[in-house]
């Protein structure tokens, strides 16, 4: 049972620019599909039982819409994207924002007085610690399997040692990726003129997505949707 944030479009553009890049030096990569993405804001638990679960989501059920729908008064900016990874996947981090520039289109719905004085005051780990506040409150163990604070969507797993079964393929991926996020911060952060934005406000588009299941790889199913600005 996780809390997911769902990216909204320009983000999305944004990943799917990066796979691109990605997929022309390791054809045989497995990309994460654009309408999977995803930030965990919290993992409630894991590897439990459908009737485990079950029992989490009837305890939490009374708190469920406001956790949904927490991102559209507590509203977090991440910036600075750059392509991290590790030994089975690859994903586009983010840092919580220090008084760059707004790059983000406007939001749909009208902004309040009370979100405009947050400003970057109110940051991810913000909204990281109020979600465990929540479930806490509501009388849910959080059981997550990560604790260290991260904000970040998968782009990708390694399935195969084909494109990296030796030093120079290995070589040519490392370089490829260190090239990928010296042109994220040379022309995407903090620049109003790309075409690719590098700016990410947590619940624009979609609150917090509240979803049970088989949750590898972007599966699962959605108990409800917040809504979004």
């Amino acid at each position: 049972m996780t809390f997911w944030g769902r990216p909204p479009i320009h983000v999305l553009d944004l990943a799917e620019a990066i796979q691109k890049k990605l997929k022309d030096v390791a054809p045989a990569l497995w990309l994460m599909p654009s309408h999977r993405m995803h930030i965990t804001t919290l993992e409630v638990d894991f590897s439990r039982t459908a009737a485990e679960i079950e029992a989490l989501k009837n305890t939490l059920k009374p708190s469920i819409p406001h956790i949904a729908s927490y991102t559209y008064r507590h509203r977090s900016r991440l910036v600075k994207p750059m392509v991290s990874y590790d030994l089975s996947a690859l994903a586009l981090s983010f840092l919580p924002a220090s008084s760059e520039p707004p790059l983000s289109p406007a939001p749909g719905a009208p902004d309040t007085a009370e979100v405009l004085r947050q400003g970057d005051a109110y940051t991810y780990h913000h909204l990281r610690r109020d979600m465990w506040e929540q479930a806490k409150n509501a009388g849910v163990t959080v059981s997550s399997r990560y604790v260290v604070p991260s904000a970040h969507i998968t782009l990708g797993r390694y399935l195969t040692d084909a494109d990296h079964a030796t030093p120079e393929q290995r070589k040519r991926w490392v370089d490829t990726i260190d090239e990928i996020n010296a042109w994220l911060e040379a022309e995407v952060w903090d620049n109003p003129e790309s075409r690719l934005i590098g700016e990410w406000v947590v619940g624009q588009e979609k609150g917090l997505d509240v979803r049970v299941g088989t949750l590898w790889y972007g599966g699962g199913r959605t108990i409800q949707m917040g809504e979004g600005f």
